[in-house]
């Protein structure tokens, strides 16, 4: 996330001229955008992340329904 938070501060300080950034190439200011979409769309499933946080967000929506099951059972 990091990177993406540069990305937008380096592109926003191209698109109004700020000194250093305003005088850089364009491909220098676009550079984080192509890391970050290399990031997100090859490397994260290729080392299983995506996977992990999946796993994880669906064993806390069935606790959460067996505790909401639970509550309207009276329990």
């Amino acid at each position: 996330m990091p990177l993406a938070v540069i990305a937008v501060i380096v592109f926003l300080l191209k698109i109004l001229d700020i000194p250093p950034v305003g005088n850089w190439n364009w491909i220098w200011v676009l550079t984080p955008f192509g890391l970050l979409m290399l990031w997100w769309n090859v490397i994260t499933p290729m080392i299983g992340w995506d996977k992990k946080m999946a796993e994880k967000k669906m064993a806390a929506d069935m606790k959460e329904a067996e505790e909401t099951k639970r509550k309207n059972r009276g329990f």
